[in-house]
């Protein structure tokens, strides 16, 4: 009880996050139902809100879109330089960049399929942005490939590059993604011998 005799006030509880929860509710909807198919009642109802609820945190559904997309892959880029600063070996820094890549699929499953299907919705700035961070992830694995396969030539080392890529986007795509450790450790051994020949 406090001097006056009133017990304090207690911590308001706290909600969670409401823009998080209609960002994933709304990935979710459209790696299901597909952009087009979902409208924001539908996003509103799986966040647990009204469909105009919605308009208070975003714009529009391509905002969602874009904010989804850009959070999401913004989150892999930036994993991707730590690892590149922190890797003591080459081998260390492509391992890294591999796992990362197989462990953000099976985080954000949704992502690539998304990305693959719904790029046309996207807005013409948007998808400028997902063509360079696509740049900058091909080419943080060609540097480190590079690295420890100094004998390829960079039009070589690219193509490895985007069939391991590949591979992890048809597996993230095929089932509706990577569901089990074990076979997260298979594609990553998969991809580690294409890049490598190991």
């Amino acid at each position: 009880m406090s001097a006056e005799g009133t017990a304090p006030p207690r911590p308001a509880k706290r909600r969670p996050d409401r823009r998080a929860r209609i960002l994933a509710a709304a990935m979710d909807l459209f790696h299901r139902n597909g952009y087009h198919a979902t409208g924001m009642d539908d996003i509103g109802a799986a966040a647990g809100i009204t469909g105009p609820g919605v308009y208070r945190h975003f714009e529009s559904k391509e905002q969602i879109l874009a904010t989804g997309i850009r959070t999401a892959v913004g989150g892999w880029l930036q994993r991707n330089q730590d690892i590149l600063a922190g890797a003591e070996t080459p081998r260390a820094a492509l391992d890294g960049l591999i796992a990362n890549f197989v462990e953000s699929l099976i985080a954000d499953r949704w992502v690539s399929a998304v990305i693959m299907r719904e790029r046309r919705a996207l807005a013409p700035e948007t998808r400028r942005w997902v063509d360079e961070a696509e740049r900058v992830h091909i080419d943080a694995w060609v540097e480190a490939l590079g690295r420890l396969r100094p004998d390829l030539p960079d039009e070589e080392a690219r193509l490895i590059v985007h069939a391991g890529l590949w591979m992890c986007l048809c597996a993230a795509y095929y089932r509706s993604g990577v569901e089990s450790a074990r076979e997260a450790e298979m594609l990553i051994g998969l991809v580690r011998a294409a890049l490598l020949r190991d």
